[in-house]
């Protein structure tokens, strides 16, 4: 998974339908909070994302600078890509949707899985009246 953060809906749709145009997703966006979202993919879609872009990125910059330089930008484009991915993998944070059961739907592909974690949110009100519960029972006692 690959989270998108950014209170920006430009930024964010434009960060998502690269990651779509570029072959890294098929699958819709998942929101999880005003801000945050995230697509999943898999480790080569990811990879052949950021050369692909990187490529984009490049040529889009500097057109004319690779006319007649042997291999063209693809040399600068795998050093950028390189870079990009490291830094991706450097700001890693682990994030769980509080949904139990995930349903990610792909182009030729559907899945369900369930989070592994089986993580519960906080419920406080099942907390005070486990707390009241053994309050009577001590005071019983």
């Amino acid at each position: 998974m690959i989270g998108i953060e950014t209170f920006d809906m430009d930024e964010r749709q434009g960060q998502f339908w690269s990651f779509w145009n570029h072959g890294a997703t098929s699958a819709d966006f998942h929101e999880m909070a005003d801000g945050f979202g995230y697509i999943v993919s898999d480790e080569e879609r990811v990879k052949k994302y950021f050369l692909n872009s990187s490529l984009h990125m490049v040529l889009n910059k500097f057109p004319d600078a690779y006319k007649g330089f042997e291999g063209g930008a693809i040399h600068h484009a795998r050093d950028l890509a390189k870079r990009r991915l490291e830094e991706l993998l450097e700001n890693q944070e682990a994030f769980v949707p509080t949904n139990p059961i995930v349903y990610d739907y792909s182009i030729g592909k559907i899945e369900a899985r369930e989070n592994p974690s089986q993580v519960k949110p906080f419920d406080e009100e099942e907390w005070k009246s486990r707390a009241a519960l053994q309050r009577s029972s001590l005071e019983k006692a």
